[in-house]
Order: structure tokens, then sequence, then C-alpha cells
């Protein structure tokens, strides 16, 4: 079992050069899908470390505007993703702390670490198919997304995670003509839209099969479909963390970021939340999905030429 070597990830220390606000007595961690009754799920941290966790949902937006107004008295630690957008998002703003690989004969086993971006995966969100039966199963593959109707359910920060690897293994005028007709030939599903009979499949985030289970998935066939498993595996979003720049409980953030990538808790922590850990030779991966073998900066090469095609798109 891998017990993650923090000495590998060092955070670049900093001063303050203004009074410091008086110490809170609690870890404040920023999330963008999480709320306040989700501490119950960082239990073990908060009795092994003696200290108060305290959750704020929060939007990224919401995140940018508090640091960046209230400074060092913001009280945000750390920021909980559900998407590898949000921490680009606030890492181009200029709030998040540097995170600097050191070099090392041993490298750390997660393999969704990005450093340019400032931030720590921990779990790994599938995009998958739900069918209204399992007699429709038309669509087995992302691809055919684009010739067959089809409804989902993604974000716009989701959509280009999942586009990412489309582009990938296909030129750039390719991959546009592509989004072009997946964007003809689909419609966003919200909890709310009224049923279509003609539309038997949605994309989606495996997570989703729970949060919007009771009102979104009652006209639909038990279970989901990994696509493209017959080929290089599915294509995933990544839950991550990240450190605020000026975190008034520095390490405690950091013993919580090692926390997370243990891999025995990482495995309960995205059992908990419908997502499957980052380490491929847990139980949950063994008996999971195929996943689209890509590392992380794979995976982020191409998200700014994908958001220029959406915006050319709208």
């Amino acid at each position: 079992m891998w017990v993650f070597a923090f000495s590998f990830l060092v955070m670049t220390s900093c001063t303050v050069e203004t009074a410091k606000p008086l110490k809170s007595q609690a870890l404040v961690i920023a999330s963008d899908f999480l709320y306040a009754k989700d501490t119950v799920l960082f239990k073990n941290f908060i009795e092994k470390n003696e200290v108060r966790l305290i959750i704020r949902h929060l939007s990224p937006e919401r995140i940018i505007d508090e640091v960046k107004s209230k400074e060092y008295n913001s009280g945000i630690d750390m920021v909980l993703s559900q998407n590898m957008q949000t921490p680009i998002k606030l890492n181009k703003s200029g709030i998040l702390h540097d995170m600097v690989e050191e070099e090392s004969a041993v490298k750390s086993p997660n393999q969704y670490i990005s450093y340019r971006h400032n931030f720590v995966g921990i779990g790994l969100d599938p995009f998958v198919f739900k069918y209204t039966s399992d007699s429709v199963r038309v669509i087995k593959h992302y691809q055919d997304l684009s010739n067959y109707p089809s409804y989902y359910t993604l974000s716009e920060s989701d959509k280009l995670s999942f586009l990412s690897p489309i582009r990938k293994v296909q030129k750039r005028a390719k991959t546009f003509e592509w989004i072009k007709k997946w964007n003809q030939q689909s419609r966003f599903r919200t909890n709310f839209t009224p049923w279509n009979d003609s539309i038997r499949v949605v994309l989606c985030k495996y997570s989703q099969l729970e949060t919007f289970k009771d009102s979104l998935w009652e006209n639909y066939a038990e279970g989901c479909y990994f696509p493209n498993e017959d080929r290089l595996g599915v294509y995933f979003d990544v839950m991550n963390l990240s450190i605020i720049q000026q975190a008034e409980h520095f390490t405690d953030a950091q013993k919580f970021l090692a926390h997370c990538q243990n891999s025995g808790y990482n495995a309960t922590l995205n059992k908990e939340l419908n997502r499957f850990p980052i380490y491929d030779y847990l139980k949950a991966r063994l008996e999971g999905p195929k996943f689209y073998p890509a590392r992380i900066k794979e995976l982020l090469q191409y998200q700014d030429i994908i958001s220029r095609m959406l915006i050319k798109l709208k």
C-alpha cells in the first residue's frame, strides 16, 4: 500500500509583510460541490489531528472575490473542487499557493498533480452514458454522439474535460467539426427538463448518478454504461484540492493534502462521493472501468483550444 510521501511535494513558503489577523480555530475549506454537513467525510482526519474543519459552499467566482477583497482575512485555507477548471481559474487569478516538485529518484504515485496549475487530484469522475432501457444501446462510443440525438448534464467546465481527449486523438479542424455536430445533436438536460421519448441516451458524470437520482433518472434503466472500454477507455474529470496563498492553517492544509492521498482513505472517500480512487492498483479501480491512459498534463493540454471552440460555436 502506498502512503503518500509528502516530502516530494513542497509548497513554497511565503512571507507576510502586514500584520496577521488573530488565528482562527478551524481549517476552512471552500468547495463548489460540498456543504457544511459534509465535514463528516473527514471525521478521521479531524480526530487524528485534533483540528476543527469547516466547509463553505462557494462558487469559484465567490472564492476569488473573498480572497482578493479580504486578503489575509478571508479565512479560506483550501479549495476542494469537483472539476479541473476551478483550480485553473483560481490559479489564473493569482490566489493559489505555488507547488514545487522536489527533485527525487522516487516520485509520488499520484499521477494527477498539476504543478503548473497548483492542484492535487484526489478522485476520478468518469463521463458515462445513461440509457432509457438496456435495449437501446446503439451509442457505445463518445464519437457516436455526433451522429445521434442525446442529452447531456455537463456544465461548461465539465465540457472542457470531456472534449480535451477528443482533440488529443484528432486534428484541430476535425475536432471543431465534431464538436459542432455534437452541439447540433445534443440538448442540455436538467432535473426539470421535460422528458423527450425520441432521445434515448444521456451523457453525464458518474457522480451525477447519485446527485440527480430522484428527479432525472426515474425514466432510465438501472446502472450506466462506460463508453470506449473496447478502445482506450473512459474519459474523466478530476476532483482536486489546492491551497490558498497565505493560508492561515498552512501546516494543517499540508496534512489534509497528504491524508486525502493516502491510498486507504482515498478509496473510502471516493466511494462516499461516487467517484474512483486515483491509484489504479486499488480494488475499486481494478473492478471498475478502464480509464483513458492520460497524465494530468495531457488532460489539460488542449483545454484552452477547446474553450475557444465552444465560444466560437455560441
